[in-house]
């Protein structure tokens, strides 16, 4: 039996590329007590949570990074706040988290002094969609 040609040559695989990161609150893990690491859809969604929660100017050494959507807890409820709180998703989205492309931002209104957020959106590496409800509440 002869080895053909095209046996020896062997075809790459696309490798998917994985995201990781450290839980916000530095949970360990009981066993084995490291820290407890996130992969793929859950780093990437703890990353864009934190992203919309971020306020603009309140990183030093990068102060555009974040969206001003808690400024329009102040702010009357209009459809142009919807529009302006939709806007502002989306546009912090495509300048600061590339590992994702939103599909759908609906602004739900106010609910118990806060405003219901729920993002769609996919992995740039992933076709599921990932659904991520927020509620974004007035800080004292």
């Amino acid at each position: 039996m002869s080895i053909s040609r095209a046996d020896l040559i062997t075809q790459n695989q696309r490798k998917i590329e994985t995201y990781s990161d450290f839980h916000n609150n530095m949970v360990r893990h009981p066993v084995s007590n490291q820290l407890v690491i996130l992969r793929n859809e859950d780093a990437v969604r703890q990353a864009f949570k934190n992203l919309v929660y971020t306020n603009v100017f309140s990183r030093f050494f990068n102060p555009y990074f974040g969206t001003n959507v808690r400024k329009s807890m102040f702010d009357l409820d209009t459809p142009f706040l919807i529009d302006d709180v939709r806007s502002a998703i989306m546009l912090s989205a495509r300048q600061f988290e590339p590992r994702i492309n939103i599909v759908h931002v609906a602004v739900l209104g106010y609910d118990n002094n806060g405003l219901d957020v729920n993002i769609v959106f996919r992995l740039v590496n992933n076709p599921n969609l990932i659904e991520l409800p927020l509620v974004i509440k007035r800080v004292r």
